[in-house]
């Protein structure tokens, strides 16, 4: 099944159509002659209300096929101009891609990185909009998107010897967080005396 983004210009289409709804992203799959669009959103109760069947009408013509949307809850968090590097943030991401929101949150709070501090922060901050935005619990989010994108660089001279000067480069990020509703936590192996009754029995 092939899977791609439907870019900011389906996301507009979608707006226009829902009267200004939010929507986080659009995706879309092709499956032979259908295509199927997910909608991702932090309020998907308001999506649903303002979903009309212009709306299918208006992606099937710009798809040219026929389409099924699935409205998925999806809340996200965006921090610009952080003073840290995209690489340095992005090695603390990939120990949390994945993961449940409470998990990843405890492992940023004692990894001792300096960009770890601030994505702690974006990944509470999304965690929040889920909350208000469908009523969801930490413990029942995962982590489905981290991004830190190349921001604006901040250039600083170093004196030299000799009238020289080096270039001091200051990196920025702009770090983007999303999470989605997690299915049925994985349950751990059972330990000590309880394990060793159900063995028994």
């Amino acid at each position: 099944m092939q899977e791609f983004s439907g870019g900011e210009a389906l996301t507009k289409l979608v707006r226009r159509e829902t009267g200004k709804a939010p929507v986080t992203r659009v995706d879309v799959q092709r499956t032979g002659g259908m295509a199927i669009v997910n909608v991702y959103t932090c309020k998907p109760d308001v999506l649903q209300n303002r979903r009309t069947p212009e709306l299918a009408e208006a992606l099937s013509e710009r798809l040219r096929r026929p389409v099924t949307i699935n409205v998925l809850p999806e809340a996200q968090a965006i921090s610009k101009y952080v003073r840290v590097s995209p690489t340095k943030a992005r090695r603390v991401i990939n120990t949390i891609k994945g993961k449940y929101v409470d998990e990843a949150l405890a492992i940023l709070r004692y990894t001792p990185n300096r960009a770890a501090r601030y994505l702690e922060k974006v990944l509470k901050s999304a965690a929040a909009n889920a909350s208000e935005g469908w009523g969801a619990m930490p413990n029942e989010l995962r982590v489905s998107r981290f991004i830190a994108d190349a921001g604006p660089t901040l250039k600083r001279i170093q004196p030299r010897a000799q009238g020289r000067a080096y270039r001091i480069v200051k990196r920025t990020s702009h770090l983007t967080a999303a999470v989605q509703e997690a299915g049925e936590r994985p349950r751990g192996r059972q330990r000590g005396r309880q394990a060793q009754v159900r063995r028994a029995e």
